[in-house]
């Protein structure tokens, strides 16, 4: 790990900030709403692209090590992999390795933090779907779950692919990051309908990007509402000087 501070890990580089207060506020809405403490593999998923769910993702998985939690953060954006860019990390060995018996668990594993470990992507493979589905896969999240106190997913955005929605089949809770005044609302209304065609446990969803000088949202909120009521109006492209 680098020694220079880690801004999208920004509990940790700035943990005094109303930012980093939203992720442990939203850490407490989930353990609120999980009282049996029964959901251990969380699936983070998005509409689209670019809606912050990897930064989302990795200061999650921060504070919750903070509570003595042993985490693990999995790289399943097999096609377009950004958790080792965030995290100053080589991607040379991960999860394609080790479902494809080419490495081992320790070969692949990067313990990044103290209770903070990481499964990176690995290696492209054109099979990304099917690894996903197959029988080696549904036996390693079930031998993580004996293994780490909470494993977070980081899946690509099932309006694209879906990687997601095969992970949150098998995940004990998904959440849905969206980023405010960029998500479209036919893109919102698409993943809603598939998220209830496979009967996903939706814990809640994240709006991302919020306006810094909104003090009621700030850059955060976490909300449980799934209606998917919001309508987001696109910014207006600033004008070329």
């Amino acid at each position: 790990m680098s020694d220079k501070p880690n801004y999208n890990l920004i509990t940790m580089s700035d943990p005094d900030s109303a930012t980093a207060e939203a992720f442990r506020t939203l850490r407490t809405n989930i353990s609120l709403k999980d009282i049996d403490s029964k959901t251990k593999v969380i699936n983070v998923i998005s509409a689209v692209a670019k809606e912050s769910k990897s930064t989302t993702i990795i200061n999650l998985a921060y504070v919750y090590s903070q509570l003595g939690k042993n985490v693990l953060l999995i790289d399943l954006d097999l096609r377009l992999p950004t958790i080792h860019k965030k995290l100053n990390l080589k991607n040379e060995c991960g999860i394609t390795e080790l479902l494809t018996n080419n490495a081992n668990w320790n070969d692949c594993v990067v313990h990044y933090l103290p209770r903070f470990d990481v499964l990176l992507s690995g290696g492209k493979n054109p099979y990304s779907t099917e690894l996903i589905q197959s029988e080696a896969f549904g036996k390693l999240i079930n031998k993580l779950r004996d293994t780490y106190d909470l494993v977070l997913i980081d899946c690509p955005p099932i309006g694209l692919v879906t990687d997601g929605i095969i992970t949150s089949t098998i995940a004990d809770g998904t959440i849905l990051c969206v980023a405010s005044n960029r998500a479209d609302r036919k893109d919102l209304e698409k993943a809603k309908d598939l998220l209830d065609q496979f009967d996903v446990n939706v814990l809640g969803v994240v709006m991302t990007r919020m306006p810094v000088g909104n003090r009621y949202y700030y850059k955060y909120k976490y909300k449980y509402d799934y209606s998917y009521r919001y309508y987001y109006n696109k910014p207006e492209d600033k004008k070329k000087k």
